[in-house]
């Protein structure tokens, strides 16, 4: 039985949470150059960090403020327009198309208590593949525990504590502008990742690699494991940038909606389906109608930041919900004949 979390202790546990992603994320407050002047603003964290030499290709440029500044404007060679966060304390530029790899830029806000230039180069990540025919085969790891929750905010970066199991992605075909992508479901709590026989593969529509080595895939609906409550992620989406050798890819994001009634007993175990909803007012989101019963219970998911290695020796078995006829618990045996009581062709 999982305990009920107290609205003190979450909110508790919120507020570290969004403490910490400053710093890991963006690399503090010391080198971004914004001491607040006369305002009493100041520029808390950028994405990238200064200097940074890693930057992703496709990513926004973002600029978080210690209190809202309407003044605030970034200039830079960059085509592009800006936005702000919901809560005014994050200016964003968002590039029209993808920055060049391996390449220096500069973007400047200008607001309040001055001006800070943000000087950064972006990695090699989006070179072309020498052989994208390589990935045939391969099996990536997605660990959401490690991934920044972007939405829902706020208690989006609670719900991320509790997506503790990896989602598998299998390359079983490769052509120049496409590829077939299998998803799985990883047995929880095993390391190195193993697939879960017991659980249905997730058959996604054909990914889009045109812009190789970029790719995108998606929508589809699948059911995961999150703190041993089974909920359900529909019209789910993820992308990512494969690295030149195919090793990795990084610059991932996921996105889809979320019911969140099977999580009602985190927060309030009193049988309230919505308590996940009422919740997320506090923090300026709101939940919408679930597209299987049209009930307000479901939230917009997005997370991005995601690396997926590639799991060595591993290649994806796709299972039917006819294949396992007795699976009571997930197995971690590696042969699917001998995971579960098996349906063969």
């Amino acid at each position: 039985m999982i305990r009920p979390l107290s609205l003190c202790s979450l909110f508790s546990l919120i507020a570290l949470v969004a403490c910490g992603d400053k710093a890991d994320d963006t690399g503090g407050t010391d080198d971004t150059g914004g001491n607040g002047g006369g305002c009493g603003i100041s520029v808390d964290s950028t994405t990238p960090a200064p200097n940074a030499t890693d930057a992703y290709y496709r990513a926004n440029i973002e600029f978080v403020l210690s209190d809202p500044d309407s003044t605030a404007a970034v200039t830079t060679t960059i085509p592009g327009h800006q936005e702000t966060s919901v809560d005014g304390l994050t200016v964003i530029w968002v590039p029209d198309d993808a920055l060049d790899p391996a390449t220096a830029y500069s973007v400047t806000l200008d607001y309040c208590g001055g001006s800070v230039v943000l000087d950064f180069t972006t990695s090699d990540l989006g070179t072309s593949m020498s052989d994208p025919s390589a990935l045939l085969g391969k099996t990536y790891v997605l660990t959401l525990g490690d991934a920044r929750i972007v939405e829902p905010a706020g208690i989006g970066s609670v719900l991320s504590s509790y997506l503790t199991t990896d989602i598998l992605l299998g390359v079983s075909a490769v052509s120049d502008t496409t590829l077939d992508i299998v998803g799985a479901v990883a047995v929880d709590g095993v390391s190195p990742s193993v697939q879960d026989f017991c659980t249905e593969t997730i058959d996604f529509p054909t990914a889009d690699f045109a812009d190789e080595p970029f790719f995108t895939v998606g929508p589809q609906t699948t059911t995961l494991d999150v703190a041993g409550y089974e909920i359900e992620i529909g019209d789910l989406n993820i992308t990512g940038t494969f690295a030149a050798d195919g090793s990795y890819f990084d610059g991932g994001t996921l996105s889809g909606t979320i019911d969140t009634r099977p999580l009602a007993p985190l927060v309030d175990d009193s049988g309230n389906e919505g308590a996940i909803c009422d919740l997320a007012v506090n923090f300026g989101a709101e939940c919408e109608a679930c597209s299987s019963d049209g009930q307000p219970y479901c939230l917009t998911l997005v997370a991005d930041r995601i690396l997926a290695e590639q799991l060595p020796d591993t290649e994806l078995r796709e299972v039917g919900t006819s294949d396992c006829v007795d699976c009571a618990a997930p197995q971690v045996d590696t042969d699917l004949s001998e995971t579960c009581d098996v349906t063969t062709p």
